[in-house]
């Protein structure tokens, strides 16, 4: 049997190179495509707006600020009274409700004085005797009738008697409350027939007059008041009420607390006795600065900011941008931060919706938003 020829090396080399030209079309045409759907995709999202916010805007305006603090005061009417029973004893009459306007002299409570009145005319009676007896025997002592001693025992009696009249009639006066201004009560629990206590407190009596004294402490080393000098007073929630005028400065420092005493008064019958209020004292010079709303202003790790509104690129998407300014915070009224930063009135800055911005972000400025 013939033996067989041996196989061609090149016969080998050829598969393997077919192999791997397969393997290459096969990979640029995988690539081909993936890098077509890239592509496409690519351009699907480049059809899309880039990010933008919606905003008002809001103008920039100068503004002045002094530096205050914020203290706490009190308000004082200058006719309140509590009313309190002097003397012990049993309500025998109120003659007004709780709440009512009483009139400047009025009885507003009376407590049994029955026995005290029986005293009285008991004294009163004796009193009268005695100045009888008295005219009696001067008129017999021009006669010589009767001796010096009798006369002086009468007169001693007359004046015994006036005095224990005296102290009756103070009893008798402590016995009934009157108003000593014009005012309105109180509520008060007690009625007709109750046993007050002595000092027992019934109700308070404030007047009709609406100017009001704010009373307040200041830290030493704050600042220096004097008569004359004016602090805006603000209601519990911050609110203005007005400016007071300081009417009395204590000179001692308190050693407790190390603050002087000050009292300011202004008219604000709104104002009840007793209330909380907030005294706006000024701890420095006024400055000129700038001023945005409140919600204007944001802040971040490096502190607070603005975003102007400016011109965005040519071709941009929309016609406005954010810009990030940094600023001075120096105070906040009505609203209003004052500021002092890398602005000018002629900006414009972001009001409602600033606290949704970053730096450079496209904005779409609401129709009609409002520019102060």
């Amino acid at each position: 049997m013939p033996a067989k020829p041996p196989r061609r090396p090149e016969v080998k080399w050829r598969a393997w190179l077919i192999t791997a030209l397969s393997c290459l079309t096969v990979t640029a045409v995988l690539a081909g495509v993936k890098y077509s759907q890239i592509a496409q995709a690519m351009a699907f999202m480049e059809s899309f707006p880039p990010p933008s916010e919606a905003i008002t805007v809001a103008q920039v305006r100068p503004d002045s600020w002094a530096p205050t603090r914020l203290l706490s005061g009190t308000v004082r009417s200058p006719e309140h009274l509590v009313i309190a029973t002097e003397i012990p004893g049993r309500v025998v009459e109120l003659p007004f409700h709780s709440g009512d306007t009483v009139p400047k002299g009025a009885a507003i409570v009376v407590l049994f004085n029955d026995d005290l009145e029986a005293q009285r005319t008991a004294l009163q009676a004796d009193l009268n005797l005695v100045n009888t007896q008295l005219e009696r025997n001067q008129t017999l002592e021009a006669d010589a009738l009767v001796s010096r001693d009798r006369l002086d025992t009468l007169t001693a009696q007359t004046l015994s008697l006036t005095a224990q009249i005296g102290v009756l009639n103070a009893r008798l006066s402590r016995t009934t409350v009157r108003a000593p201004f014009t005012g309105t009560l109180g509520i008060y629990p007690q009625r007709v027939g109750d046993l007050m206590h002595l000092s027992e407190v019934l109700t308070t009596l404030t007047g009709l007059n609406a100017e009001r004294w704010i009373d307040f402490k200041v830290p030493q080393g704050l600042t220096e008041l004097n008569v004359g000098d004016t602090v805006s007073i603000r209601d519990i929630a911050g609110n203005a009420v007005g400016p007071a005028t300081i009417i009395a400065v204590s000179d001692a420092f308190a050693e407790g607390t190390r603050t002087y005493d000050v009292r300011a008064a202004l008219q604000a019958a709104g104002l009840r006795h007793g209330a909380l209020v907030q005294v706006a004292v000024s701890t420095g010079p006024r400055e000129n600065v700038l001023s945005v709303p409140a919600r204007s202003v944001r802040w971040d790790p490096e502190g607070a900011h603005a975003f102007v509104v400016e011109p965005s690129e040519p071709g941009a998407h929309l016609a406005h941008k954010a810009s990030l300014r940094r600023v001075e915070v120096r105070g906040e009224r009505d609203g209003r931060f004052f500021i002092l930063g890398a602005l000018s009135t002629d900006d414009r800055v972001a009001d409602k919706g600033a606290f949704k911005l970053n730096d450079q972000i496209l904005l779409r400025v609401q129709a009609g938003a409002p520019r102060g």
